[in-house]
């Protein structure tokens, strides 16, 4: 978009003076991604180096606020750049029309910050609570670093938790689907014996069986 010349320079403006719309388009690269990113990792690895599980129910409610915190906050600022706001300035002309904007994006901050206590809350609520995590908290692990302890030990693995035998690019994963397969077909050769014993049990035993001299004639 910013690549055409009419569209850069009514959004982005000249050397010195950049429109907000370019503040929105950083802002929601840099917080609904990599912000984001960093909360989703601490919540996935947090069991594996705590041994503890955080609260889904409390992690929901930080998600959808972090959520909507993040939309009311830098989607107004793509109209303001439109209408020509520059950032960085303390005072700027009524007539703009972006005091309501300006508003909407200082609450959507404040529910920003709402979500960051919310997640606060849960990982000091979660550490006193310790509702404990497996060794492969979200079982469906694929690297090795699930198969050790949590948290690990010393050096990742000790005489409890060996080094799995890594077969592919995710050896958990691999051991999962052979055990699967090991587990079907036991259950197959289980099935076929009992239908074998079955069949055997209908010819010998049922009324209307074929008898011994084989001239169709039927058991006493």
């Amino acid at each position: 978009m910013i690549a055409s010349p009419v569209l850069d320079y009514q959004f982005h403006g000249t050397y010195f003076i950049v429109a907000y719309f370019i503040v929105a388009h950083f802002h929601y690269t840099l917080f609904a991604g990599s912000v984001f990113g960093a909360f989703a990792g601490v919540y996935y690895w947090l069991p594996k180096s705590t041994a503890v599980m955080l609260d889904e129910k409390v992690g929901k409610v930080n998600f959808w606020l972090m959520v909507v915190g993040t939309n009311v906050t830098f989607g107004p600022m793509f109209a303001q750049g439109y209408l020509g706001l520059p950032r960085r300035v303390a005072t700027y002309f009524p007539n703009l029309g972006v005091d309501p904007l300006t508003l909407t994006s200082s609450i959507g901050a404040g529910i920003i910050a709402l979500g960051v206590g919310v997640f606060v809350f849960n990982v000091a609520k979660s550490l006193i609570v310790r509702v404990p995590a497996a060794d492969d908290a979200w079982g469906v692990g694929q690297g090795i670093e699930w198969a050790t302890s949590s948290p690990p030990p010393m050096f990742n693995f000790d005489e409890l938790h060996s080094v799995p035998r890594v077969k592919s690019y995710a050896p958990l994963l691999t051991l999962r689907w052979e055990a699967e397969d090991a587990e079907a077909q036991e259950a197959a050769a289980r099935f076929a014996a009992t239908a074998g014993r079955g069949a055997l049990g209908t010819v010998d035993g049922d009324e209307g069986a074929v008898g011994p001299g084989g001239d169709g004639a039927t058991s006493p």
